[in-house]
């Protein structure tokens, strides 16, 4: 079932030539004209994951008619495995049905030890069925990319030698999964990286602003690109890292911003939340002439400044795909928060119908509520709503489950949310470091204050102080300012801040209702920037965004810097 889950979310190519290409645990290759035929090439390991445990893998080669599916008997391979550069195995295979199996097993030894019938000039093959081909050394003894060379030298009967071996080349993953174990906040918990293409190398966790980065190797020519069908990467965290769970993320690579399909969330497949980086070959070249270090893929990844709504998940069964939302933002103790549940069946015509399942929430494993409810499939957005009110003893990560509609077990799905306190509030001024262009931290800080507190429709007039790494105002810094709702400005003006300090006047209408990112860019023409979440309500002035409460905690330990300094 996780496998079908993770299918809906991948994007898949499918390559007719040349003869390669890259693939997680196994590729099919293009078909290519040997003898007269219109051959085949398959290349499976199994199982596709590295596991330290695992005793043995398999390698499968199957050689077939392309149109008819028939198996070409009585061939002969030669097969060269590598890794990282070196050389694991180079050696002749035979097998007379075509459909070559040989077993590995791992072991860290100087050379190989192979275990099967060797039949001279057309290599080894297996005894019998009940004892297969093996070979013993040091090959698949961890995750990564692997790259095979296979050449086809005999096809149809054991005499007939081809005069041009024919020449397949493939690339296939093992995913590797990694643990870290990092503290946040004097709390230690383990975040997980599940590499489908290659290992994983410089983990670091930035504590201060929540960032996670990793980097693997990778080769940007061109004809490398060529082969990639698609870099996955797979983040996973603990659903107890409230700070971590928020609603969207932000991704860099190699300093370069990722398009937001890039990233995606995932509730449902595990205990943990797991949030999907994926990069299919047009995305990949589209950032080629604007890498500096060809040799590897540099991965950053950081909760967002914005919230991200509806988000979207599928049931367990595939059948429904869920959009939740809710207002106010941040979910907060002792109010009330309305959630919006909107239901369209995955890959059928939007026809509206009822549907009945049930709303629940749970934290620490106790149901805080259940009801069974009634809804409408395929309605517009928003007309499924439920209320509910959290109480000061629900802070921190809760789950959200759609279960059972139309009575359907595994037409359900899960949400983690995070509930905040209603007391936490905003102390004026809220001093932001800025961020380069390639997501490191900036050489300004910005003291940022608004009036009223609580923006709502009418007039805003926001405050600002540019200051350089000494705290200290920078006279006649440029600036461009901007509110951006649904990634599109609602209002943007450039200036110069005299002394330092300027302000931009906003009025803000009743279509504005909801989470705005302000942004100031081109910070004193340096191509810094910085980011806040604000919201605009007139029915809820206490609300924030998940990630503005979590910025309070960063001006605490800027104040305690600028303590310092002075």
């Amino acid at each position: 079932m996780k496998l079908l889950l993770i299918g809906l979310i991948l994007v898949i190519t499918v390559y007719v030539q040349p003869s390669f290409g890259h693939g997680m645990g196994g590729e099919t290759l293009p078909p290519v004209e040997i003898d007269g035929k219109n051959a085949t090439l398959s290349i499976f390991v199994n199982p596709p994951t590295y596991d330290a445990k695992t005793n043995e893998y398999e390698i499968l080669l199957k050689l077939y008619e392309t149109n008819t599916q028939e198996v070409i008997p009585h061939v002969t391979y030669l097969v060269e495995i590598s890794k990282d550069g070196k050389q694991l195995l180079q050696e002749k295979f035979h097998d007379d049905s075509s459909n070559l199996s040989i077993k590995i097993i791992p072991k860290n030894t100087e050379g190989l030890n192979f275990q099967g019938k060797n039949i001279g000039d057309l290599g080894w093959m297996k005894n019998t069925d009940l004892f297969p081909l093996k070979i013993e050394g040091p090959i698949f003894l961890s995750g990564g990319l692997y790259k095979f060379h296979i050449e086809v030298l005999t096809i149809n009967s054991d005499s007939n030698q081809l005069e041009r071996p024919v020449k397949f080349d493939a690339s296939i993953s093992l995913a590797e999964k990694t643990t870290y174990p990092i503290s946040y906040q004097k709390k230690d918990y383990a975040l997980g990286l599940m590499s489908y293409y290659d290992t994983i190398g410089d983990f670091v966790f930035n504590e201060k602003s929540r960032n996670v980065s990793f980097s693997m190797p990778y080769d940007w020519s061109l004809n490398n690109i060529a082969q990639t069908n698609v870099v996955h990467h797979e983040l996973h965290i603990p659903k107890t890292f409230s700070e971590l769970l928020v609603t969207k993320y932000d991704g860099l690579i190699n300093g370069i911003p990722l398009p937001d399909s890039a990233i995606t969330i995932d509730d449902y497949s595990g205990e943990d939340r797991i949030v999907h980086l994926q990069l299919n070959q047009k995305e990949i070249s589209n950032f080629v002439n604007s890498i500096q270090d060809k040799s590897k893929m540099e991965f950053s990844i950081s909760p967002s400044t914005q919230e991200k709504f509806p988000i979207s998940a599928y049931t367990k069964n595939a059948i429904f795909e869920i959009g939740l939302s809710w207002e106010p933002t941040p979910i907060m103790s002792e109010q009330k928060t309305r959630f919006y549940v909107d239901i369209t069946r995955y890959f059928a015509p939007k026809v509206q119908e009822d549907a009945k399942f049930d709303f629940v929430i749970k934290q620490k494993n106790k149901e805080l509520y259940r009801k069974s409810v009634t809804g409408i499939i395929g309605a517009s957005e928003k007309t499924n709503f439920y209320d509910y009110s959290f109480t000061k003893d629900n802070l921190g990560p809760v789950i959200l489950s759609i279960e059972k509609i139309n009575g359907e077990e595994m037409s359900s799905v899960d949400y983690v949310l995070v509930v905040t306190s209603k007391d936490e509030k905003p102390k004026f001024p809220i001093r932001v470091q800025s961020i380069s262009s390639d997501g490191k931290e900036g050489k300004y800080f910005v003291d940022m204050t608004w009036i009223p507190e609580n923006p709502k429709p009418g007039e805003t007039e926001f405050i600002f102080t540019i200051r350089d790494g000494n705290l200290m105002p920078v006279s006649e810094a440029d600036y461009d300012f901007a509110l951006i709702q649904n990634d599109v400005p609602i209002y943007q003006n450039s200036g110069i801040a005299q002394a330092g300090g300027a302000f931009e006047n906003v009025v803000f209408f009743e279509q504005h209702k909801g989470p705005v990112t302000l942004v100031i860019k081109n910070i004193d023409k340096s191509g810094e920037s910085i980011k806040l979440p604000i919201v605009v309500t007139p029915e809820f002035p206490s609300s924030w965004t998940v990630i503005m409460a979590l910025t309070f905690s960063m001006i605490v330990v800027l104040s305690q810097r600028k303590s310092l300094v002075s």
